[in-house]
């Protein structure tokens, strides 16, 4: 069994390295509709797929950032976070994603917790000038979580996802450095 050794340390939990040793587990949260609700996933997730998609013969540095959540009490990954669509250029941006995979784990603060460990990194790491999200309308937990961490509405999309029968819009969030710093200083 291969280490899981944290890249961003926080109280809880910690971010680490993706581990294909957790394939199986991040297989069965992709294809557990209660899980994926709001993922945007389409068609059953393989062992070999996933196995492609994060773990590939060769990436170009810096395309996607992908990390587990690693809870450090229970000693298991419980969700992925990252960043997608990393801006390789002069305009410092990317998309953040998150999700908790195991349900027994939603509602405690842990996402909140993993957003904020992403998001210094984001900034202060990589020196992003914004972080940028997309919340389904229908997910109040995102939504309230984006809202706590002061993210603002950039835009909003219709009919843009089909969920439970429905569709149902999306809501484009954004954070800026400026205002995270601002933020960070008058909490502490």
């Amino acid at each position: 069994m291969s280490e899981n050794i944290p890249f961003l340390k926080g109280e809880r939990i910690d971010i680490v390295v993706m581990n294909s040793e957790h394939l199986k587990i991040y297989q069965k949260w992709l294809n557990d509709p209660d899980v994926n609700k709001y993922l945007r996933i389409l068609h059953p997730e393989t062992y070999e797929g996933l196995k492609k998609f994060w773990f590939p013969d060769h990436r170009e540095y810096g395309d996607d950032i992908w990390f587990a959540i690693w809870h450090k009490e229970d000693e298991k990954p419980i969700g992925i976070t990252g960043l997608y669509d990393v801006s390789k250029h002069a305009y410092r941006r990317g998309h953040l994603t998150l999700f908790i995979g195991e349900p027994g784990f939603w509602g405690k603060g842990l996402g909140g917790e993993a957003l904020e460990l992403i998001i210094n990194y984001a900034f202060y790491k990589l020196n992003y000038h914004k972080v940028i999200g997309e919340v389904n309308l229908t997910n109040t937990r995102s939504l309230k979580l984006c809202k706590k961490l002061d993210f603002i509405e950039e835009g909003h999309q219709k009919d843009m996802e089909y969920i439970d029968g429905e569709w149902t819009d999306i809501k484009l969030l954004a954070i800026f450095k400026k205002d995270w710093r601002n933020r960070n200083s008058l909490t502490k």
